[in-house]
């Protein structure tokens, strides 16, 4: 296989990575566990407690996250716990965050809804914003002609 034809293969296969984990995040309850996943590991009752939903739903939810392989589990006695292990949907969730903290005029941080509280500095400071996240990618979308 040539380094072109590599290089290509490449492409499409994390093309094809980005676009799993867009379909894994593209539903509201499923992006809001992964909000909570991703501050610290959960089972699926805690899950259900703090999203305020009923255990059947959060689980046909986790079990399309697990085979997008965006989470993953480790078993403690009878209990199943949860937690995000994709670093891409980490970066990603990290950018949302980021744009949805907003400055109220007191100088307080407005509360996100869904995940657990996060400081806007460590926010910023981990990725910046979508185009820090993406921008490698796009290089390379350039480079294949494609943008």
């Amino acid at each position: 296989m040539s380094a072109h034809q590599k290089s290509k293969s490449n492409f499409h296969n994390l093309m094809n990575r980005a676009s799993d984990i867009f379909q894994a995040l593209s539903h509201p309850l499923r992006l809001s566990i992964c909000f909570e996943l991703s501050t610290a590991e959960r089972s699926v009752n805690q899950l259900c407690d703090s999203l305020l939903q009923p255990q059947h739903s959060i689980s046909q939810h986790l079990a399309l996250l697990r085979k997008q392989n965006v989470v993953s589990t480790r078993k403690q006695a009878r209990q199943v716990f949860y937690r995000l292990t994709d670093p891409h949907v980490q970066k990603v969730l990290t950018c949302i965050k980021s744009e949805l903290i907003a400055e109220e005029p007191n100088g307080a941080t407005a509360p996100l809804q869904a995940a657990s509280v996060v400081s806007k500095a460590t926010v910023v400071g981990e990725s910046g914003q979508f185009s820090t996240v993406f921008k490698p990618s796009l290089d390379q979308w350039r480079r294949h002609g494609k943008g």
